[in-house]
């Protein structure tokens, strides 16, 4: 129990003193009686204490009565003005616990770690539930999730808790926070208790609603040394790779940095760093190296940012520049592939004109609405707007096209445009170099055309359509990438841990992925690729179809992460949330008040029934 005792109504109290002086007048006044003449008094033994009583006011005496009827109305008086206490525990009878399992929380500033922590402070809050009070948790990881609905149920409570896991990756804790006020935000008695030690960024568009929010504090050290840059590049030289390491702690650091190509040891040196101060090296890679790994090791708190890796080739990766509208559908979509790189311009830039001052840096080049022009870039995709460089030649605009078929082609695999609704196209013809791959009513819908460079044409801009709502349309990008960058699949690929990555599917065999924990996942395609949503550790992933191996190397390369000094202070939506040591709930006790006042007045009543 608290020692905190405070009252919700607490102006009740004020009526104790005339309403306790209302009992008390009454012991004190003239009691009126007639005279009545008697043959004797011995039948009447209690009736001279009556007759001093006959007095205009008579003095006060010690009464039972008098004592019970005000201890009743102490009771009554004090229950009415709702008196309560805080307890450790449950912040409230309807709780939402939203627990942190970024990689920061694998912070050893505490007793095992800061994630931990957070658990043993979770199963405490589940052993001191009461039957009434509902729990449910969500987990704040990379994809937001309700580890177990509101209930009551302790045992799959505690089941749940152990299946969890912290991750090497960022999170989402806007998204877990409004998940949870879905649940409790309409309930004056929900809270939402978040614990965690505040490392990400600030939130917004969140509004706890009826609910309060009650945000619980971990860790106490910000000491860590991170790899937060990792990469290749080709100079004079030769090709060299530059890493980069940031001490965030308050004092200096010092460790061992390696660097191994295609898992052997080609570089190791000792490096000091001063308290918040950055420090970068470059190697040369060795004749023949794929991937680049780097490996810290010293005294800090957090080991998830200790790794890094990278591909040797600086052109292993898909560089896309997308030109025009800022389409957030075609932006996700391209972002999906893990080799993408992608840039946005409003024009096409100077350098990437076909008779441009100097060298291309993109692969693909997308027009999104905007016309076509002649680019170095060895593939384009265009929506909407033919130019004169496009495989088509337009002709006027259609509304509402019907569709009416499509051709067999890589492009189109797993893409169907039956059902899509599209408002407008832009009529066009194909030229000869052109291929129609799909057809409407009213001319071609998506053009190929290969040769010196691939070309994509489709005569719709995808916001003039219900295409980016289709499971056809990611699929689609996917295709379009692996048609314009003229590359084979890449069997490597270095990638972001916490984000979800599509891998296309030759057919419907699944895949098996090995993780650097030693665990396999098997995974099955849907709709033409396989997704991965466990990329969650940081090191090398192995995805296996048939004879087939994909290497993927995942690393946490975030500075949010990385700076695990604990934040006291919260930006949630238009608002703050401050720390809090401890886990309190406010617990009213005036039921059982009430119920001793009525206790105390039956006792009274019996009293003076015995007594009458």
């Amino acid at each position: 129990m608290g020692d905190l005792l405070s009252f919700q109504n607490p102006g009740m109290l004020l009526w104790l003193l005339p309403l306790g002086g209302t009992i008390v007048l009454l012991y004190l006044l003239k009691m009126r009686r007639r005279d009545l003449t008697v043959p004797a008094t011995f039948l009447w033994p209690n009736l001279t204490t009556e007759v001093r009583a006959n007095s205009l006011f008579q003095r006060l005496r010690f009464n039972w009565l008098l004592v019970l009827q005000i201890l009743a109305l102490i009771f009554l008086v004090v229950a009415l003005a709702r008196p309560q206490t805080q307890q450790k525990g449950l912040p409230g009878e309807i709780t939402v616990i939203v627990l942190d399992t970024s990689a920061s929380m694998n912070a050893t500033d505490l007793p095992g770690s800061r994630y931990q922590e957070a658990l043993r402070i979770c199963r405490n809050l589940i052993d001191s539930a009461r039957p009434s009070d509902r729990i449910s948790l969500i987990e704040a990881g990379p994809t937001p999730r309700v580890v177990f609905p509101l209930s009551n149920d302790s045992g799959r409570m505690r089941t749940a808790l152990d299946s969890l896991a912290p991750s090497d990756a960022q999170n989402d804790v806007g998204e877990a926070l409004r998940l949870a006020a879905a649940l409790v935000g309409q309930e004056e008695r929900g809270r939402i208790l978040l614990l965690s030690d505040g490392a990400f960024g600030e939130v917004n568009d969140f509004s706890a609603g009826k609910a309060r929010l009650v945000f619980r504090q971990l860790g106490t050290s910000s000491e860590n040394v991170a790899i937060i840059a990792l990469g290749a590049a080709e100079t004079s030289e030769g090709r060299q790779v530059f890493c980069g390491l940031r001490n965030y702690g308050k004092k200096s650091a010092d460790g061992m940095l390696s660097l191994f190509g295609d898992s052997k040891l080609f570089n190791s040196r000792r490096v000091v760093l001063n308290p918040k101060s950055d420090g970068g090296w470059t190697d040369a890679v060795p004749t023949g190296t794929q991937v680049i790994e780097a490996k810290f090791e010293g005294d800090d708190l957090l080991k998830s940012d200790n790794y890094a890796a990278a591909l040797a080739d600086p052109n292993a990766s898909i560089r896309v520049l997308l030109v025009g509208g800022e389409d957030p559908f075609i932006e996700r979509a391209m972002t999906l592939d893990p080799r993408v790189t992608l840039d946005r311009a409003a024009k096409l830039p100077d350098t990437e004109r076909e008779n441009g001052p100097s060298a291309g840096k993109y692969d693909v080049v997308v027009f999104d609405g905007v016309p076509e022009e002649p680019t170095k870039a060895r593939g384009v995709l265009a929506f909407g707007v033919a130019g004169p460089a496009s495989p088509v030649s337009a002709n006027g605009s259609a509304k509402n096209p019907k569709f009416v078929s499509s051709e067999q082609h890589p492009l189109m695999r797993y893409v169907d445009m039956r059902d899509v609704y599209i408002d407008s196209m832009q009529k066009v013809q194909a030229k000869a170099t052109g291929q129609v791959l799909a057809e409407t009513k009213e001319g071609p819908l998506i053009v190929a055309a290969e040769g010196r460079k691939r070309q994509i044409y489709v005569a719709f801009k995808p916001l003039d359509s219900d295409f980016p709502l289709q499971v056809g349309f990611p699929i689609f990008i996917a295709n379009a990438l692996e048609f314009l960058a003229a590359k084979q699949t890449a069997r490597i690929v270095a990638i972001q841990t916490g984000k979800t990555y599509t891998v296309a599917a030759k057919d419907d065999s699944p895949a098996t992925l090995a993780m650097p924990n030693g665990g396999k996942r098997t995974i099955r395609p849907t709709d033409g690729s396989y997704t991965l949503r466990d990329v969650r550790i940081a090191g090398e992933y192995r995805l296996t179809v048939g004879k087939e191996t994909k290497r993927m190397y995942a690393s946490l390369l975030s500075d949010t992460e990385s700076n695990i000094a604990p934040v006291s202070k919260l930006k949630l939506g238009s608002g703050e949330a401050k720390a809090s040591g401890t886990s309190l709930r406010i617990t009213d006790f005036w039921r059982p008040l009430l119920l001793l006042a009525l206790l105390v007045l039956a006792g009274e009543w019996w009293l003076f029934a015995r007594r009458s």
